[in-house]
């Protein structure tokens, strides 16, 4: 990729995600928009200095970087082990405070809407504009809100101007701001930015992320090929984070201003101090680069970094082959079954957290918090008893009948624990097809536990499972979890302990 930043010490160059599951919003991103990987890393990631600069303390991360059509500009998603983000609040609008959307102007805008909706993120509304001029707004897998662009309005006549290979570019970040006059003071004093005269949308879209006739104020900064935009929403009005917000909660962290030499990064951190911001750390210097966090006055985190040009591959600013990143997690295990019933039935089993013990080795489980807007679904929690002590699991997507995703919060062996569960209706029956991801403590034992579990898991599915989902369809008692225990206790099914799991 071409790399066209002047000597500007104010080049806005990243934007950071804090995800829950690297993979599968990784995943989003290259196959639904078309960015390209640019490597990764671990180790700097969990050592004192990552969190010291991030104010986390013992912070611990997976960190992956992706690339598109900009000149200078990439998305980096953490994915957090200490502290584990907290998801993203059911009803988070983009009028809340916060850093809550991005704008991504794409080659193909049809294309691209087909696709990011094959992978579970459709359009939130219909397109607003006419042909040429379009906007649509779907939310990823982390609950962002993500404009996706078919004009260019940074562009002469509206085309989009991207490189070859690179069908996507980041053309505008937006934050929802309490206070517009100081957010203005901290991008033109401290960041050195200047008003931009381009209209990045005009009031008919706020419809595209279900917010028609809302009432704003805002400006637009121009930081090298990216747009920033502050929004103070007066209807309605944005709500405040909550009192223990951290950044590294589920959805953007910070945008981050580059400089290629560490001269011009001392005189952009002396500039933001002296308009208000306050640093978690004093910069971090190692060869080549440095960094250091700030947030403003109304604590918003800027990240202030500079990069040598011979270190842009060292951290993320070319491309790199998908294996040239390190792994979250490094061992997956899965599982498929028939099981003939059909899907609704299957789900009722499956997502019912107090019915697990009738096809589960735990002789206990119990719901320790609901969902927001299902008892079962996202945000639920569930208690597992195991002879060593309880193992939480936590629903992080829940899409009847066909999906849900948990992870373990706490009690688990392993790092990074994930797992899936996807029903697929075939004739009149359903594919249940349960996978499971981790990373062992221990490094060198995980092939081992990975082929305990492996077999545990398979005949949890074939013996348990099956049977008593489709008792209970044969039965018509699927619905009720007492049902679930009557019926398992005339399945005849090999007994699975805890101890085997």
């Amino acid at each position: 990729m071409n790399h066209k930043v002047g000597d500007s010490a104010s080049t806005l160059c990243q934007v950071a995600f804090s995800v829950v599951d690297l993979r599968t919003t990784e995943r989003w991103f290259r196959e639904g928009l078309g960015f390209v990987p640019a490597g990764g890393a671990r180790l700097m990631m969990r050592s004192p200095l990552a969190a010291r600069t991030q104010g986390l303390p013992r912070a611990a991360s997976t960190c992956w970087w992706l690339l598109g059509s900009n000149d200078w500009c990439q998305l980096e998603l953490f994915q957090f082990e200490r502290p584990l983000a907290r998801l993203m609040s059911d009803d988070a609008r983009p009028s809340d405070i916060g850093y809550t959307r991005i704008g991504v102007c794409v080659a193909d805008f049809d294309a691209t809407l087909a696709t990011l909706e094959r992978l579970g993120s459709p359009a939130m509304t219909a397109p607003v504009g006419a042909s040429g001029v379009r906007r649509a707004c779907v939310r990823n897998p982390d609950g962002v809100y993500v404009e996706i662009m078919e004009d260019d309005p940074l562009a002469p006549a509206g085309r989009p101007v991207l490189q070859p290979g690179s069908p996507a570019a980041m053309r505008s970040v937006t934050l929802s701001v309490a206070d517009l006059a100081q957010s203005e003071a901290m991008f033109t004093q401290g960041l050195g930015l200047e008003l931009s005269s381009v209209l990045l949308r005009s009031p008919e879209h706020e419809a595209i992320w279900e917010l028609p006739g809302a009432s704003t104020r805002s400006k637009v900064f121009q930081s090298g090929d990216v747009l920033i935009e502050a929004v103070q929403y007066l209807s309605p009005e944005g709500r405040p984070r909550p009192e223990d917000y951290r950044i590294s909660d589920q959805g953007i962290l910070n945008i981050a201003f580059g400089a290629h030499n560490k001269r011009q990064h001392e005189e952009l951190f002396r500039r933001t101090l002296d308009s208000g911001a306050t640093p978690t750390h004093q910069p971090v210097h190692v060869p080549g680069a440095g960094v250091v966090y700030v947030n403003d006055p109304q604590q918003f985190s800027i990240e202030l970094l500079w990069m040598a040009r011979w270190a842009e591959n060292l951290w993320g600013m070319r491309p790199k082959p998908l294996k040239r990143r390190p792994d979250p997690d490094t061992h997956v295990i899965q599982h498929s079954v028939h099981i003939d019933a059909p899907a609704e039935a299957v789900w009722a089993v499956i997502s019912d957290h107090e019915g697990m013990p009738v096809w589960t080795p735990f002789k206990s489980v119990r719901r320790i918090a609901d969902g927001a807007a299902e008892r079962d679904g996202r945000g639920s929690e569930r208690m597992l008893s195991v002879p060593f002590g309880g193992i939480v699991e936590q629903v992080v997507h829940y899409e009847p009948p066909r999906l849900y995703r948990y992870r373990i919060t706490k009690g688990s062996p392993f790092v990074c624990h994930q797992g899936e569960i996807r029903l697929s209706p075939r004739g009149e029956g359903t594919d249940l097809t349960w996978t499971i991801r981790f990373r062992p403590k221990v490094p060198g034992t995980g092939r081992l536990l990975a082929a305990g579990f492996s077999r545990v898991l398979d005949r949890i599915m074939r013996t348990r499972l099956k049977p008593t989902i489709e008792s209970q369809a044969t039965s018509g008692t699927f619905r009720s979890s007492k049902h679930t225990a009557d019926s398992v206790r005339n399945c005849t099914t090999p007994d699975i302990t805890e101890r085997q799991l």
